[in-house]
């Protein structure tokens, strides 16, 4: 059995409660549930990361190291493609 962390809330107002309580059942999830993705959410867009997301992230860019080497280079600068990324 996983331990779960204990996180006391306290909102503003009964009406924040309620949005929050049918943003989760329009979802089908709890509102602890719907509360605990939201706040994911926002650390991930902070920059605060997981243990298991920065391993996900870190073995995500081993891979994309691995296809750059088998690639091997494209003949145009990553300055240029920004470039012409910005003109488009």
């Amino acid at each position: 059995m996983v331990k779960k962390a204990r996180l006391c809330l306290y909102l503003e107002d009964e009406q924040t409660k309620t949005h929050v309580k049918i943003a989760a059942a329009k979802r089908g999830i709890s509102a602890t549930a719907y509360c605990e993705e939201a706040i994911k959410e926002k650390l991930k867009r902070e920059g605060t990361l997981s243990d298991e997301e920065r391993q996900r992230r870190k073995a995500l860019m081993a891979r994309m190291d691995k296809l750059r080497e088998e690639i091997g280079p494209i003949g145009v600068s990553t300055s240029e493609l920004v470039k012409e990324g910005r003109r488009r």
